[in-house]
């Protein structure tokens, strides 16, 4: 049987690693486009190859650490370097999976849980990866229906995609704030008690806070 292959792909945590900086400075490269666009998105998560990330040191302003390159490569098992995403191999993460099996996400994460589910070919970025032909043949050797539509849909290249950070948009604009009443004024002897209690109960009734500020 051959031995399996993976390509080197790097997320935010790797090129962290490799260049010793923040994790945040990784996401701040990508917002102001330094990195650029990532080579493959799988299960939401931005992934890219070697020679993208490595191609960050061509400028000198900045330089990745060699041991570190070193012990990235050493953790991926059968790791091999992509020069063109258009050569990866169909990657998947525990939310494509779900379409190979036609079952819902928790149904794999729990297969995962109790072992019952191939161990991925990588973990990136603290996210568990897996050749999807890896995951066919756990499926024949289980004995594991699967949908071929949804392997169709890997195969031609569709992943569940990156969410937008930040709050949701509203469905429905907020309505307009209700105007604020005419001030009025109330005097000793000119004006009683109970007119002031009664304006201060419409205020109140109609949702508007009061403060009461004497004047002399």
């Amino acid at each position: 049987m051959a031995k399996k292959r993976f390509p080197y792909l790097l997320g935010h945590a790797e090129i962290a690693s490799l260049y010793d900086v923040e994790r945040q400075t990784s996401q701040l490269w990508k917002t102001r486009g330094v990195l650029g666009d990532p080579d493959v998105v799988v299960s939401g998560n931005p992934y890219w190859l070697l020679a993208t990330v490595l191609r960050l040191a061509e400028d000198g302003s900045r330089a990745y650490l060699p041991a570190r390159l070193k012990e990235y490569k050493a953790g991926i098992d059968g790791g091999y370097e992509a020069d063109d995403p258009a050569e990866l191999p169909d990657i998947v993460g525990l939310k494509e999976i779900p379409w190979v099996f036609g079952k819902k996400y928790m149904d794999v994460y729990q297969w995962r849980v109790r072992r019952s589910l191939t161990p991925e070919d990588a973990v990136v970025s603290g996210s568990p990866l897996w050749l999807l032909d890896t995951v066919l043949a756990d499926a024949e050797e289980r004995g594991r229906a699967t949908v071929q539509d949804g392997i169709d849909r890997i195969r031609a290249g569709e992943r569940e995609q990156i969410k937008p950070r930040g709050r949701k948009p509203s469905a429905e604009p907020k309505a307009a704030p209700k105007p604020l009443p005419k001030v009025r004024t109330f005097r000793p002897g000119k004006d009683s008690a109970e007119d002031v209690a009664a304006f201060a109960a419409e205020l109140m009734e109609a949702g508007f806070a009061l403060t009461v500020r004497p004047k002399r």
